[in-house]
């Protein structure tokens, strides 16, 4: 019985149709959650200021708002925004169609570099996971970084890893990684873990020949980041405010005390529910190093080509230059799945016949919460701060002569969407940011006291350690005024008061 259901499971995942059902899937996916169209929060509508605001000559200067974002990435969103409108579809344009066409892209490099029953794991839990998902539809780099990633790995697999290498495809190399680099700032970790490969590799051979020929497409990338590192590169590594924000995501370098041993292990877990969407981390890593050294034994060449970049980039976080930690790692989610899917299918080859429950019960274990988030959201698509709702019942509730006071971080996502609700030409009051003298906040809102109508408008409220600002803001209030009307949405609330001391 147990070779019989070993032998059908086999059967199901060596089918050809199998991997494009579960793209197609993949795909209604990402198309549900886009055509959504949920609001902007605070940091894409930051972001979104920026590209609207600016001219294609002013991205190339340091962003407003303490963003940062790569050159090329910039100019394509302008330009989506200038072909059909400033709407978030138009903004969310790029990271969508990136999404979509990396689910593809994955699948072609899986079957390039894991066994062909792994083929089906890896792309099943790329296609439903919730941090690719969601990332797709965010007016954000990070979904163009992960179509980068495996641009560069499609590219590699199939046209360098040959014996020979013509000079079409070294040019062709060359010029690739010189354009991506202006497009997504990780890819040079991409880049660089692929050309460290594939030249350590030819000097083990002693194939000098290809060495050169190698050292014609390093070229190219060397100048090209030299250039980008100029125009814009420079300008964001001196950003303090990113810095600052993760500041916890730079690995201890050298290590010094116990903690800094510990943040290894707490990072190492940690990556595979964030970004990689998988919440049983303990199972995840023992099915990733399991992969890890089978792909190391079978093709030692492919193993390293996925795990330098890994190393590469925590390195570069020791060194305060790229933080290791969430978003930011979701270009190495590709690499991450195939080791975590080739170690699935090699711990269900090995219990196949003695115990093949095993191996099947930890591939359904992998599956489980990724799955059940993707139905979740399948009927109810993914909100972050919907200040929509509320703007909109600010909009058909206001009265001549209210005063509006948006907290301060609520004024980007308003901004953004005063043009589109009709209150661009609004007069409204923006909010101090005070974390560390809450009575400036106080002094905020007693200026607003002698008027019956006020309202206020929250988003993306800081609260943290048991703080939470909205709730210091209505407690005051409610001593001071008198509530007259309220509308809550997730992640954003308006409410109006009558502060008049009379």
């Amino acid at each position: 019985m147990s070779n019989r259901l070993s032998s059908k499971i086999s059967l199901l995942y060596t089918s050809k149709k199998l991997p494009w059902i579960i793209i197609g899937l993949g795909v209604v996916l990402r198309v549900i959650q886009y055509l959504f169209n949920r609001s902007l929060w605070f940091d894409e509508s930051m972001l979104a200021l920026n590209i609207i605001e600016r001219s294609f000559l002013e991205l190339l200067q340091p962003l407003s708002y303490q963003q940062g974002a790569p050159v090329g990435f910039l100019m394509l969103e302008k330009t989506a925004v200038q072909i059909f409108n400033s709407s978030e579809y138009a903004l969310r344009l790029l990271p969508f169609l990136s999404g979509i066409a990396s689910i593809v892209l994955f699948y072609e490099v899986a079957k390039r570099l894991i066994k062909p029953e792994a083929v089906p794991i890896a792309v099943f839990l790329f296609a439903i996971s919730e941090p690719l998902i969601y990332y797709s539809s965010e007016v954000k780099q990070y979904s163009i970084d992960v179509f980068i990633a495996l641009s560069i790995l499609y590219f590699v697999t199939r046209n360098i890893q040959a014996k020979r290498l013509t000079a079409r495809n070294i040019i062709a190399f060359g010029i690739l990684g010189a354009i991506v680099i202006w497009f997504s700032h990780p890819s040079v970790f991409i880049l660089a873990g692929a050309g460290v490969s594939l030249a350590v590799f030819s000097f083990v051979r002693k194939d000098w020949a290809r060495i050169g020929h190698l050292s014609i497409a390093f070229s190219f990338w060397a100048l090209s980041l030299i250039l980008c590192y100029l125009v814009s590169l420079a300008d964001l590594s001196d950003n303090q405010g990113l810095l600052n924000y993760w500041g916890g995501a730079f690995m201890p370098f050298p290590p010094s005390s116990l903690g800094d041993i510990k943040w290894f292990f707490s990072t190492f877990f940690e990556l595979f529910d964030n970004p990689v969407g998988l919440s049983l981390s303990g199972i995840a890593a023992l099915a990733f190093l399991v992969g890890s050294v089978s792909i190391f034994v079978q093709k030692k060449e492919q193993f390293f080509f996925l795990v330098i970049p890994i190393l590469l980039t925590l390195l570069a976080s020791g060194f305060h230059l790229y933080p290791f930690q969430g978003r930011l790692l979701l270009f190495l989610v590709p690499s991450i799945l195939l080791f975590i899917a080739e170690g699935a299918e090699q711990i269900r080859y090995k219990t196949r016949h003695n115990s093949p429950f095993i191996g099947i019960t930890l591939i359904c274990l992998l599956f489980l919460k990724p799955s059940y988030s993707a139905g979740y959201h399948l009927i109810k698509p993914r909100t972050k701060e919907e200040i929509k709702p509320v703007i909109s019942y600010l909009r058909e509730h206001e009265q001549s002569g209210d005063l509006l006071y948006v907290y301060y971080s609520a004024v980007p996502a308003y901004k953004f969407y005063s043009n589109i609700f009709g209150l661009n030409d609004n007069i409204y009051i923006e909010g101090v940011s005070s974390r560390d003298n809450w009575g400036n906040y106080i002094d905020d809102i007693d200026k607003l006291r002698g008027n019956n109508r006020v309202w206020l408008l929250f988003s993306h409220v800081y609260t943290h350690q048991g703080v939470n600002e909205e709730k210091f803001f209505l407690n005051y209030l409610d001593r001071t005024g008198t509530k007259l009307d309220a509308s809550k949405s997730v992640g954003a609330s308006v409410y109006l008061y009558d502060l008049n001391d009379q």
